[in-house]
């Protein structure tokens, strides 16, 4: 059976062959019937599921014919000294698509004559070379066709390739249609060695640049609800890129030869070219449909599309969506392998870091991590590495372990890590999905405020993220058809993970107004897990999705081990994240009822905060376009309106008693039989409400068991024994930390000490919690790292550390400053980039506490930070006798509770500015 190349071929023979004498412009009918039958079986192939690039190369070929039949024509006629010059002196050269042999059905055909030098004289081509141009290029006018040309020598060409970067991308594909072969190898030959050679670097530089344009103009991202199949992320222009750059790289001119040179894999050869393909295929049936030259898939031409292309779905909704999502399932596989591609293949320049982290580690630092690995993984040129090809089949926790690695030390994976991950996500099987240490991994990587959602989307890039909560798996390429989404369900998604992001740092509106709000939360990991997961209902495709998305959270959340109250609130969020913005545009906020039926939904404050910022980010995440300031205002105005009710009336008062009863049944159930009921109820009864909202059972007996033991010392006959503190350490490899609690008795000073024997034995405090019971004991939990290298604190800092804490509190004399001052060369794991750093700012906020000033400082991290801040206060008599620590993406956002020596709060404005200015200058003196 003849091929459809043969099928043209005989299909020209039969109907192009010219009568002797006979001119190309004068047998328009001839052609015209070649065109309309041949277009017709191309259309007809198509339609029957012919792929993308056979129908494009089969179009290219159509013309290769129909050029080669004019060209013959109109040399036969040249008279005796044209046809004698024409043979070595000029060829008809394709460029661009048509150079490429990817002709879509109303692309333009461009093509060159190019010519030796010899047939031009001044500006004006000889008459023969006019005679040959116009009997070409009236007839294929006349046909009515999309004609690019130019006349060009082989130094013509190479000038303009040299001043264009798209006219060297045109000649760098340009192929022989009919003419002077010679002359054709002679340009391929000046082209490289004029062109390519020695401008690589520029050339790559240039495409990134034209991508990173092309990108920004088209959403930023290959899931956009009408996406560009050409010019948009994952489109057909990021593939040809790609080759372009491989070629001025390696000289190889498909992925075919970058496999067989062992530069890409198979399997991302494949799901290359498949998707390039697919695209080509959706472009095609564009052009047939709209009858002209079209890119955008908008929403108008979706469903005729989806139809022509094969998807018959008797339901339209579901027709659509299985095509569409084939689309951005193609379109992410260019977008995603591309990227991985231009590093792997050193096409785009070394990143310093990700872009959404503004601190790195001093290079002294990266050396020593160069030459040992950690948890199985290495640190080198500011990406992760793995130290060996098992890494993950000998510890399959480590597949969630390197995000949270790449959290901490604000590093990439290497696109080698990354492929690695996508081959063994086999390892995320159910065993996997209910692993404790796993979840206390996910659940750490939630909790870092401000630096969560570029490593679930690193996450979600190789798989993992759909693998460990398949719930949001099933929204991966998920169309939404609300027209005002901007996005597919998974990119909406991370898009809205990445506005509660923004929050953290904002300075400016509207973020800024919920920055202090985020900083409140106690439970962050929450909240981040919530809008993970508040889609996921969507999926199903019954039912009201906020429901079935709720009843979905309830069962990721029994996999994560949340208790009940954690669980219930989410599912309250969850069930909830569209009432806030309704009930804030559509009702009048002015009427108590519709307040207090709003906060009966909500239930306690937690949830309102919550619910305050999904509403906000999930906004954002669907189209910042449709934010103003009135609708910012009606939200902000409802949850100032809904709060004290929430956190004052009596009802919700009884609520959040009676979830306190049940904490202490959970863990009046699990203690020790030699603890007792004294024990417990004095615990319950000594300790603020926010301890209990943020402490397991779990968490609570292991607290109780140091109180215990403590108390066991004050019975000692040895007075000294009174003294000591009670140490527990605990390693959390699957949050990246060690944790250290401390009992003793609160007194002046403490907290200072406590700090600086930290920081003098090395350690990097993270985070810390900062309880003092009423009959002053006190229950100190502090989150720390080896401050050389972000690993686990080890034995001798162990040792050193209470060394230091046992003399300090015994009443010896330590010298913090100097020990500390040794340990100058441990830098935290962030650091700001040069000319980049964060401003120290200090508040005083006298309205949240009624018997507390709280004074928040924010500043740059640095070893001793925390020593520096409490010492100050120690000097200037003030108690602390709550802090609340938090040490994300190289700032420390630090709050103290304290109180004046007579047990006052801070209200002069003097005393505010000195205290300020104290503060500001101990800080100094670390730089």
């Amino acid at each position: 059976m003849p091929t459809l190349i043969e099928k043209i071929e005989a299909s020209a023979a039969s109907r192009l062959v010219l009568p002797p004498g006979r001119l190309p412009a004068a047998e328009l009918p001839r052609y015209k019937t070649f065109l309309k039958v041949e277009t017709h079986r191309l259309k007809i192939l198509h339609r029957a599921g012919a792929g993308g690039v056979e129908i494009c190369r089969a179009r290219a070929r159509l013309f290769d014919i129909l050029l080669r039949y004019m060209w013959d024509a109109v040399v036969a006629n040249l008279s005796p000294g044209g046809q004698k010059q024409y043979p070595a002196t000029i060829a008809l050269v394709a460029i661009g698509g048509y150079g490429r042999a990817e002709l879509n059905p109303n692309s333009d055909i461009d093509f060159m004559f190019l010519h030796d030098g010899q047939v031009v004289s001044g500006n004006k081509p000889l008459p023969f070379l006019s005679r040959l141009m116009d009997g070409i290029l009236y007839p294929l006018w006349d046909l009515g066709l999309k004609v690019g040309h130019s006349v060009r020598s082989v130094e013509d060409s190479v000038q303009a390739a040299r001043d264009d970067m798209q006219s060297k991308t045109s000649l760098i594909e340009a192929r022989l249609i009919t003419g002077s072969e010679p002359l054709f190898k002679k340009l391929q030959k000046a082209v490289v060695s004029k062109c390519v050679e020695g401008y690589e670097d520029k050339y790559i530089a240039a495409r990134l640049d034209d991508q990173a344009a092309r990108h920004a103009k088209f959403g930023n991202s290959p899931s956009m609800q009408e996406p560009n199949v050409k010019n948009g992320c994952g489109g057909l222009r990021d593939y040809q890129n790609l080759v372009w750059m491989a070629f001025f790289k390696y000289r190889t001119r498909s992925l075919a030869e970058l496999q067989q040179r062992e530069l890409i894999g198979e399997s991302e050869r494949k799901q290359l070219e498949a998707a390039y393909d697919y695209l080509l295929r959706v472009r095609n049936e564009l052009h047939y449909l709209v009858g002209r030259p079209v890119d955008a898939l908008t929403k108008n031409v979706q469903p005729a599309v989806a139809h022509n292309l094969g998807f018959m779905d008797r339901s339209p909704s579901q027709r659509l969506e299985k095509f569409m999502r084939t689309v951005y399932t193609h379109a992410r596989n260019i977008y995603l392998i591309n990227r991985t591609l231009e590093q792997r293949l050193s096409l785009s320049p070394e990143p310093r870091r990700l872009e959404f982290i503004r601190g790195f580690m001093g290079r002294r630092r990266e050396r020593r991590a160069e030459q040992s690995a950690v948890d199985g993984f290495k640190f080198i040129d500011g990406r992760i590495h793995a130290a060996s090809p098992r890494v993950f089949r000998d510890q399959p926790r480590r597949l969630m372990r390197v995000f949270l690695h790449a959290q901490q030390r604000g590093l990439p994976l290497h696109p080698d890590l990354a492929q690695l991950i996508r081959n063994q996500l086999s390892l995320a099987d159910r065993a996997f999905l209910y692993d404790e240490h796993v979840r206390e991994t996910f659940l750490s990587i939630l909790g870092q405020r401000g630096n969560v959602a570029p490593v679930l989307r690193q996450m979600h890039e190789v798989g993992l993220l759909g693998k460990y909560i398949p719930e949001f798996g099933k929204l991966t390429c998920l169309v939404q058809h609300e027209f005002y989404h901007q996005y597919t369900v998974d990119e909406h998604t991370l898009v809205c993970l990445e506005q509660l992001d923004r929050v953290w740092e904002a300075r400016e509106e509207p973020y800024a107004g919920y920055a202090s709000l985020f900083h409140g939360l106690e439970r962050p990991y929450l909240l981040y897990l919530a809008l993970l997961l508040h889609d996921t209902g969507k999926a199903n495709g019954h039912g009201k999705h906020a429901v079935v998305g709720s009843e979905l959270a309830e069962r990721v959340a029994h996999r994560l081990g949340l208790d009940g109250a954690a669980t219930h609130n989410l599912r309250l969020v969850i069930q909830n994240h569209l009432l806030m913005a309704s009930t804030s545009q559509r009702r009048d906020l002015e009427d108590p009822a519709v307040i207090r039926a709003f906060a009966k939904e909500l239930q306690n404050a937690e949830v309102l905060s919550f619910l305050t910022l999904h509403t906000f980010a999930d906004s954002m995440g669907t189209s910042d376009k449709l934010w103003n300031d009135f609708k910012n205002t009606l939200l902000l105005s409802l949850h100032l309106k809904a709060m004290p009710l929430l956190t004052g009336g009596t009802e919700f008062v009884r609520a959040e008693e009676k979830q306190r009863e049940l904490l202490a049944e959970e863990v009046q159930r699990l203690m020790p039989p030699n603890f007792s009921a004294e024990e417990l109820h004095a615990h319950f009864d000594s300790l603020p409400a926010r301890y209990f909202l943020i402490h397991s059972a779990t968490e609570i007996i292991r607290d109780l068991a140091l109180v215990h033991r403590f108390l066991h010392l004050q019975l000692q006959p040895d007075e000294q024994k009174a003294l000591e503190p009670v140490i527990d350490w605990h390693n959390e490899p699957d949050r990246g930390c060690t944790i250290v609690k401390i009992c003793t008795w609160d007194r002046a000073g403490l907290f200072s000490s406590l700090t600086g024997s930290l920081s003098a034995a090395g350690l990097n405090i993270l985070s810390a919690q900062i309880f003092t019971r009423s009959d002053a004991i006190v229950l100190d939990s502090f989150f720390v790292t080896d401050a050389r290298t972000g690993a686990l604190a080890n034995r001798e800092e162990r040792e050193k550390f209470e060394s230091l804490i046992f003399k300090v509190l015994t009443g010896g004399e330590v010298d913090f400053g100097a020990l500390i001052a040794r340990q100058k060369g441990s830098r935290p794991p962030w650091q700001s980039y040069e000319g980049h750093r964060i401003p120290t700012r200090i508040s005083f906020d006298n309205e949240t506490s009624e018997s507390r000033t709280a004074i928040e400082v924010e500043t740059e991290d640095r070893l001793g930070l925390l020593h520096a801040i409490s010492q100050t206060f120690a000097e200037l008599e003030l108690n602390i006798s709550a802090a609340k620590i938090v040490t994300e993406k190289g700032a420390a956002i630090d709050t103290f509770y304290v109180i004046e020596p007579d047990g006052g709060k801070i209200l002069d404005a003097g005393r505010q500015e000195f205290i300020a200015r104290k503060i500001r200058d101990a800080i100094t003196k670390l730089e």
